[in-house]
């Protein structure tokens, strides 16, 4: 006896991967290799020590080496060594690029191009996490988590240098952010 229209779409639905839709994974400053790994730690498909055919090689953080499990959770948000990575980027408070009319970079798009390159910056500090792991559980080498800061604030400086941006208030605080030099004679930051 054949199953029902009702159960057969049942069925499929919950064989479905969920999906993941959203501006994170979107815009100019987007670095695919990084969005991808980024998408990958979002739907929990990174093989994190986690994992039940896994278990054998031992499921401590290697990046903390504090004896956590290593979990997508961990490693990205509560890992120490994670957290020591934050501390090099520009902070996420317009107030503090902002010249005196802080309403005129609201209405000019300020924020969008901000929170841009701030969903640029979280898929690369997912990206660089993630290779930092690899790189200490495959191959035994380690950098500081200093230096792992300072290849993603260089990461996406560099994309933000890439992009072709129109030359107005957006673009100046954008650049003022990431500590970018201007590029263009007679306007000033």
């Amino acid at each position: 006896m054949a199953p029902s229209t009702p159960r057969l779409l049942m069925i499929s639905s919950t064989h479905q991967a969920p999906r993941f839709s959203g501006p994170l994974l979107m815009g100019s400053f987007k670095i695919p290799k990084n969005c991808f790994i980024l998408w990958l730690a979002i739907m929990g498909r990174l093989s994190t020590l986690d994992k039940p055919w896994l278990h054998h090689i031992g499921g401590s953080c290697i990046l903390c080496q504090d004896g956590v499990p290593e979990t997508h959770d961990h490693l990205f948000f509560s890992c120490s060594f994670s957290r020591r990575c934050f501390t090099n980027y520009p902070t996420a408070d317009p107030t503090s690029m902002a010249p005196p009319g802080l309403a005129t970079w609201y209405s000019m798009g300020v924020i969008q191009m901000v929170n841009a390159a701030y969903r640029s910056l979280l898929a690369s500090i997912v990206y660089h996490i993630w290779q930092e792991r690899n790189a200490r559980r495959f191959q035994q080498r380690s950098r500081p988590p200093s230096i792992v800061g300072r290849l993603v604030v260089e990461e996406i400086r560099q994309r933000i240098i890439s992009v072709h941006l129109r030359h107005s208030v957006c673009s100046l605080g954008l650049y003022r952010l990431w500590k970018i030099p201007w590029p263009v004679e007679g306007f000033s930051i």
